[in-house]
């Protein structure tokens, strides 16, 4: 139920102009580097194929148009704001090529960060992706504990096939941004400290169900304990959001861990899906943890746009930093804020990361938008999104939701859907066969929106022996939404949009899965 009228709050906040770039300041081979800057400075996963013109998630270089993108658990492709705001920062800093300018425009990039999240005293560092910021994160911890450290990493399976690789300071993947001879699996030269160890946390039990709170919190205390009596240090996660909308720990028992353990705890929090306020990232810096967030999630953005926001007690606690020669691979002079650069003994290997940049001025054209909305008005649209979803998802005998009711002390705000699909018999059908046909034109039928439209939505993912697509609801589409209003449409009428593309891909949805079983 929607207590304020949404139209109302709108009224008062118009948010930030949109940014808009002239279509002939970027043409021809301007065009096309200013495309593969878009896409460059990350690893294999954002490669562009030759053949397919897109990366392994799916997005192109540039805009996709036509087609409809409700996967930002995994990856959007860049929204006309996005790509609009994005231009306009390639144009301001003539390309790159007036590189005097550039430290000043990342700089610019995290003071809008830290406007938005920020709080007295903090820092930015800022990375190509969220994996990268697990070797960040252990690089910290390594250089602030003096004592063997056990890196305690909660639900890896739900937060990035390479996680858990990094967390153990490995190479996650065959390539990273500047070194494309990374061996997937090899100790990152100079973070190979023996004493390292790295330990997991479920947020599901074996058959695919979501655990509570209290047993969450129960086995990390004790893991934290053990680590303690063990005379370890512990960098404890806390997962803000999963790919499947689960949170594992909560905040109070991490910030009674910190004060239990003053200066053998350190805590950072997987914001990597963007999905809270930033009230409570700014509630979670001031109480001294660190955060993770990615600009390539819930914001809309292209893939990939990483960031860790440090409070002061970390930035204080931090002295000369040794930067592993290994770790140079992986992050670029200009990532880093004066405070922290000051402190690294080492020179970089690389500059600046221009793709990185550019992917978080287009994150931050959807960001700013949104956050200039009222609250209520971004809540309401997301209440209507989760009810769309689940009636479609009522109205299809072979679909359903996993996780229907939220588990105690977990997010209760959801915006995103796992789904599962089966058969007329009640066998599963592969997510992956359906992922893959809802991108594509149907075979046969009637030449309708939903028949010949590409939709795309999360990729699969495991929840105990079930494979689940995910429908997710992105910045995008709530600012989209604003949009609407601002011509004059009441609040139900600028949701039509949004709802006709819902209505559209579970009808496609239910022609694949048709088309499926009957081959």
């Amino acid at each position: 139920m929607i207590e304020t009228d949404p139209s109302a709050c709108l009224a008062t906040s118009p948010g930030p102009e949109v940014p808009r770039v002239s279509s002939m300041e970027l043409i021809g081979p301007e065009l096309q580097r200013f495309e593969k800057l878009l896409s460059s400075g990350g690893d294999e996963r954002i490669a562009i194929d030759a053949a397919a013109g897109r990366n392994r998630y799916g997005t192109p270089r540039g805009m996709a148009c036509g087609e409809t993108w409700f996967s930002s658990s995994t990856a959007s492709a860049i929204s006309a704001r996005g790509y609009a705001g994005a231009a306009q920062a390639y144009c301001s800093i003539d390309g790159g090529r007036r590189p005097r300018a550039l430290p000043a425009w990342f700089d610019s990039i995290r003071s809008r960060l830290a406007s938005l999240f920020g709080v007295a005293g903090s820092e930015i560092v800022l990375s190509a992706s969220g994996t990268e910021l697990e070797l960040i994160a252990l690089f910290l911890a390594q250089s602030i504990f003096r004592w063997p450290l056990t890196n305690l990493v909660v639900a890896p399976a739900e937060t990035g096939s390479g996680v858990l690789l990094a967390a153990s300071g490995r190479h996650f993947l065959g390539s990273s941004p500047f070194d494309p001879g990374a061996v997937r699996g090899a100790p990152i030269n100079g973070m190979e400290i023996p004493e390292t160890l790295v330990d997991t946390i479920d947020i599901r039990d074996q058959s695919g169900s979501a655990r509570s709170a209290d047993q969450i919190d129960e086995e990390i205390v004790r893991k934290v304990e053990a680590g303690i009596a063990d005379d370890r240090c512990v960098l404890v996660h806390l997962l803000d959001c999963s790919k499947t909308n689960l949170g594992g720990l909560r905040r109070s028992t991490a910030a009674r861990l910190v004060e239990r353990y003053n200066g053998r705890v350190l805590v950072v929090v997987d914001c990597c899906q963007l999905r809270c306020s930033p009230a409570q990232i700014q509630a979670d810096l001031r109480a001294g943890f660190m955060v993770m967030i990615s600009g390539s999630k819930f914001a809309a953005g292209p893939p990939f746009a990483g960031a860790m926001l440090l409070p002061w007690q970390i930035v204080d606690q931090v002295g000369v930093l040794s930067l592993p020669p290994g770790l140079l691979g992986y992050t670029a002079a200009d990532d880093w804020p004066v405070a922290l650069h000051n402190k690294i003994d080492r020179q970089f290997a690389i500059s600046r990361n221009m793709g990185t940049g550019l992917r978080w001025e287009a994150a931050l054209a959807e960001l700013e938008r949104l956050f200039a909305l009222p609250a209520q008005f971004r809540e309401a649209v997301a209440t209507v999104f989760s009810s769309a979803v689940e009636h479609c998802v009522r109205e299809n005998s072979r679909l359903r939701l996993i996780d229907r009711e939220p588990s105690n002390g977990l997010p209760t705000s959801r915006t995103i859907f796992p789904i599962v699909s089966a058969a007329h018999d009640g066998t599963p059908v592969a997510s992956d066969a359906i992922h893959r046909a809802l991108r594509l034109p149907l075979s046969s039928g009637a030449a309708s929106q939903a028949s010949t439209r590409a939709f795309h939505v999360g990729q699969p993912v495991f929840v105990g022996n079930q494979s689940a697509l995910r429908v997710c609801l992105s910045a995008s589409h709530i600012v989209d939404v604003a949009d609407n209003m601002a011509g004059q449409k009441v609040f139900e009428a600028a949701f039509v949009p949004l709802r006709s593309d819902l209505d559209n891909l579970f009808l496609k949805w239910a022609r694949v899965t048709d088309d499926i079983c009957q081959n």
